[in-house]
């Protein structure tokens, strides 16, 4: 029963990874590290670096484009530290699980910022962003590092961790592109997995 489980929730997994018409290619690449999970997702965007950085460090407006994110406040703000709250769920076929993170992120304007999970519902959170210039765009690198410890999902929790970074990471580069005035889609960036429209947290 358990085996069927699993097949059943992996072939939700790979339909939600066909991207949608219209939507900028990305790619996501996860690799289990011990009880936690690496990420690197790429987007190669039809952007300016400037509007890239504004959306990007946008945070209070995370909730109007990220799926699945009910909330996102800045807390504070102390020079380039940010306390950002945020709230929503991870999904997972038809299931959801509640998600509450607090994030102490260091900007390094224009093109860098850090963040990690100083409260809230996972193991172990940290990642970065980072901007790059390139012709006729803007690369949008992600990195993190997350130990969600979600037992329930046993073998397939990489699965589950990596559709919902490629969700939220989808979301924001087609809020960037939207946000420069581009057509959406323009380029493609390289790489193993791509995966399009599907949060462990969306920033994280």
């Amino acid at each position: 029963m358990l085996a069927q489980t699993i097949t059943v929730v992996a072939l939700a997994l790979s339909v939600a990874a066909t991207p949608s018409a219209g939507a900028a290619t990305i790619t996501v690449d996860a690799e289990r590290r011990g009880d936690a999970i690496d990420i690197h997702a790429t987007a190669v965007l039809n952007a300016d670096a400037t509007t890239a950085w504004h959306v990007l460090t946008d945070y209070n407006r995370y909730a109007e484009f990220i799926p699945d994110l009910r909330s996102s406040r800045i807390v504070s703000r102390f020079g380039a530290t940010v306390t950002v709250e945020q709230s929503g769920d991870a999904a997972v076929w038809q299931l959801r699980i509640p998600i509450a993170i607090t994030f102490e992120i260091t900007e390094s304007p224009p093109d860098k910022l850090r963040s990690h999970a100083v409260a809230g519902s996972l193991r172990t959170l940290a990642s970065s962003y980072a901007l790059t210039s390139i012709k006729g765009g803007v690369r949008l690198d992600y990195v993190g590092h997350i130990a969600p410890g979600w037992e329930i999902f046993g073998q397939i929790e990489q699965a589950v961790v990596e559709q919902n970074i490629a969700r939220q990471f989808q979301a924001l580069a087609d809020e960037i592109e939207r946000a420069s005035g581009a057509p959406p889609g323009h380029h493609s960036a390289g790489g193993r997995h791509p995966i399009g429209r599907g949060q462990v947290q969306s920033h994280g």
